[in-house]
Order: C-alpha cells, then structure tokens, then sequence
C-alpha cells in the first residue's frame, strides 16, 4: 500500500541545485489520493523483470505483463522519460527507499545504502520504512 508519497526532488533539495538545475526546476505537484490509487491498483500487473548486480542491494527493475519483452521500457532507475517519471521516496536505518514510476506503472524499485559499509540482501518490512 502506497501510504504516504513525496515527489523527488523537492523543496529541500532545491539549496543543492546548481544554478542551472535552480533555473528549469519546476517544483512538484503534491500526490493526489487518486494517484495513489491508480498506483496501488497497478501494484498487481507488474513483474520483476530485472535485478541488480551491483551486490549490495535487492533493488529490481519491473515491467507489466503486457511490456514484458519490450526493451524500450525502462526497468533500471535511470535512464527513462524524467519527464513524466515520478519517484517515491521513503527510508530505513541505513538506506533510502525509492519508488520509480513511468506511465502511472511502477517500473523500479530501489534499496540504496546510504554508507558504502552497508549491503542488504532483502527489502524491509513495512513497517520498519519512515516516510
């Protein structure tokens, strides 16, 4: 369940910009409870399509049933349309927790560490993530 959701980057983000990012950011639109819906309600038609290999993280790329063989579809966190992208983001002690969204699909899923010490194998209980 999708319950609470933030758009990245936001406001407290914007110190870091540099003078280029400052000019062509336009901040983000609070998510609607219709969003979110939308966003749950597709939970079920997605599959992991992707790991990664990097070795410290369970991070995995996902695809709808549908787009499974489409290689187009970005399934990696990176290099997809930002313009229409959404990214959820959330923590837990020691990593950040993030949510990619393409096409009102969720397309990745990210546990990234935040101290290069750290690895996780598996994602968290729900009820350990702080949003």
């Amino acid at each position: 369940m999708i319950r609470s959701a933030t758009t990245s980057p936001d406001e407290a983000d914007f110190a870091d910009f540099t003078p280029e990012q400052r000019q062509g950011w336009d901040p983000p639109e609070p998510i609607s409870n219709e969003q979110r819906q939308i966003w749950e309600g597709r939970l079920g038609e997605v599959v992991v399509a992707s790991h990664c290999d990097c070795g410290t993280c369970p991070s995995v790329g996902m695809r709808t049933l549908s787009r499974i063989g489409d290689e187009q579809r970005d399934d990696q966190g990176g290099d997809g349309d930002w313009s229409q992208r959404v990214v959820l983001t959330a923590g837990i002690s020691g990593a950040m927790l993030q949510l990619f969204i393409d096409d009102d699909y969720p397309s990745y899923l990210e546990l990234a560490p935040i101290d290069d010490d750290l690895s996780f194998t598996e994602f968290p209980e729900a009820e350990t993530i702080s949003f």
